[in-house]
Parts: C-alpha cells; sequence; structure tokens
C-alpha cells in the first residue's frame, strides 16, 4: 500500500482524492516493467489495462510506453488522467528506487502532446525528438510530492 501527505501541488490535492473516490490502481511487477490496471471501485469493472512504465536501468530514468486509462469515456471525470499519470509514475519512482527529479520518457501524437502532456505542469516535458508522422519523444522530470502516500492505495495484483 503506498500513502503520501498533501502536498504543494493544489490540482493534484483536488484530482488524487476525485480519482481515489472512484477507482482502484492496481499493479503487476515483472522485472523492470510495471503494468497497472484501473478498475471501477463501485462496479469492479477494469477501465483500462494499457497502462505500462519501465525502468531504464543505465539512464536511471522512467519510460511510459502505454498510457490509454480511457477514463474519457466514463462520465465526469475530466482531469483524471492527469491524476492517474502522476500517480504510476510517483509509485513506479518509489518501486525502482528512483531519486528525485528523475527522467520520465515516452513517445505519443504530437496533438496529443499539445492537449495532454504540455499541460501537466508537475512534469515539465518538453519534445526531445520529433518523429516521423507527427509522433513526438518526450522528456520530463518528476519531482516527488509527499501528497500521493496517504491518499492512494495502489495494490498488487494476485
Amino acid at each position: 500500500m503506498i500513502t503520501a501527505k498533501i502536498g504543494k501541488s493544489n490540482f493534484l490535492n483536488q484530482q488524487i482524492p476525485k480519482l481515489n473516490n472512484r477507482y482502484l490502481l492496481t499493479f503487476s511487477r515483472d522485472d523492470t516493467c510495471m503494468e497497472y490496471f484501473l478498475c471501477d471501485r463501485q462496479t469492479g469493472k477494469q477501465i483500462s489495462k494499457t497502462l505500462i512504465v519501465s525502468h531504464e536501468v543505465f539512464s536511471g530514468s522512467l519510460y511510459v510506453s502505454r498510457f490509454y486509462p480511457e477514463l474519457y469515456q466514463q462520465i465526469n471525470c475530466k482531469y483524471l488522467s492527469a491524476a492517474c499519470f502522476y500517480l504510476m509514475v510517483h509509485h513506479a519512482a518509489g518501486v525502482f528506487q528512483l531519486l528525485n527529479q528523475c527522467r520520465v520518457n515516452l513517445e505519443t501524437d504530437k496533438s496529443v502532446f499539445s492537449q495532454f502532456y504540455s499541460r501537466l505542469q508537475d512534469f515539465h516535458f518538453y519534445i526531445r525528438y520529433a518523429r516521423p508522422a507527427d509522433k513526438v519523444y518526450l522528456t520530463g522530470s518528476y519531482q516527488k510530492n509527499a501528497m500521493c502516500d496517504e491518499l492512494v492505495c495502489i495494490t498488487a495484483m494476485s
């Protein structure tokens, strides 16, 4: 179980409890790879299973290879994808014992960067490389915010 104290980010302080009240985030670990699962707390229905974060051992960074929480299909879930992303990175950084301000890398569409990742102010994402077909490789930084641990329970899948 992961617990955290209220931190400085007002946005996350508001959104993480909303996410936690409606959804349960669980994970499964395979060596340096973590797969996360988002389920509805009331119905138990799995909302998403394509949430994958890997530890890039040599660079000491995280690579988000899949992040499709499917929350846009749910009612009244605006901003909860951002909270889910932060919790996954927060949890993975703790599990892999990465230092504060480790790098977070991912590849996405240019439009997704503009509409989502560029707005995640806690990560300071920027386009590191342009890729073919309107894809971009992003780099950001994870800075530990002690808020998550008391507010959220992320449990291991059995």
